[in-house]
């Protein structure tokens, strides 16, 4: 059995000494330091969290100025298409006014020279009527 004498005593203090040293020299340093440690990890996961939401309001800004510039683009494609048409319904049109005018001019100088011709036909028709009587007679 245990005898509680002086060496007991001597013992249980002697532990506790131990026990205080210990928790002065190593566990409470060593307890700092996990918890310094852990708030440090904390700051970075907050600061981690704030730039990725950073990050995702950055791309959906990006993503909706693109979707701008794009429909901007579209708006001045069409403009500009539209605008290119109605150049090109007035060229046109201007064209077939001028082809209008040179065919109508084209058919009054046919019709003139027609004219020109059938009176000088005209004046020769008797001289030439009794030229081929007189080669059908002569025959």
């Amino acid at each position: 059995m245990i005898d509680l004498n002086a060496t007991f005593f001597v013992q249980v203090v002697n532990f506790l000494l131990i026990l205080i040293l210990l928790n002065v020299i190593l566990i409470g340093p060593i307890r700092r330091m996990l918890k310094k440690r852990a708030e440090f990890m904390a700051s970075q996961l907050e600061g981690i969290e704030s730039f990725t939401s950073s990050a995702d309001g950055k791309l959906r800004d990006y993503e909706a100025a693109l979707d701008a510039a794009r429909a901007a683009a579209t708006a001045g494609r069409m403009a500009m298409k539209e605008e290119g048409q109605a150049k090109e319904k007035a060229i046109l049109d201007a064209a077939a006014a001028e082809a209008a005018s040179k065919v109508q001019a084209a058919r009054a100088d046919i019709a003139a020279q027609s004219e020109t011709a059938e009176k000088a036909l005209k004046g020769k028709v008797s001289g030439l009527a009794s030229k081929a009587v007189a080669k059908v007679l002569a025959a």
